[in-house]
């Protein structure tokens, strides 16, 4: 599954349940907390599995990111990949 299929299946589960993000600052804050735990999972090695799970929450918020400030992310990478290729 691609990145734009997986976004499109977060959103409309997310609008199913009533939770689409309302505010880009508070979907930031929650990105960045995420990636908090993430370092806090490697620092105290934590098993693969919650490894995983927060790296997967992470996924989940720049992906509600991208959402609220209409980024298509899969674009947005491979431009960035081309750019450093001709670095």
């Amino acid at each position: 599954m691609d990145l734009r299929t997986l976004s499109e299946r977060q959103m409309a589960q997310m609008g199913r349940k009533g939770n689409l993000p309302k505010s880009t600052t508070e979907v930031a804050l929650h990105l960045v907390e995420e990636v908090g735990e993430v370092c806090e999972a490697l620092r105290e090695g934590k098993p693969k599995g919650e490894l995983e799970a927060e790296l997967a929450d992470v996924l989940w918020q720049l992906n509600k990111l991208c959402w609220t400030e209409k980024v298509d992310l899969e674009k947005a990478f491979m431009e960035k990949l081309e750019r450093n290729e001709r670095r």
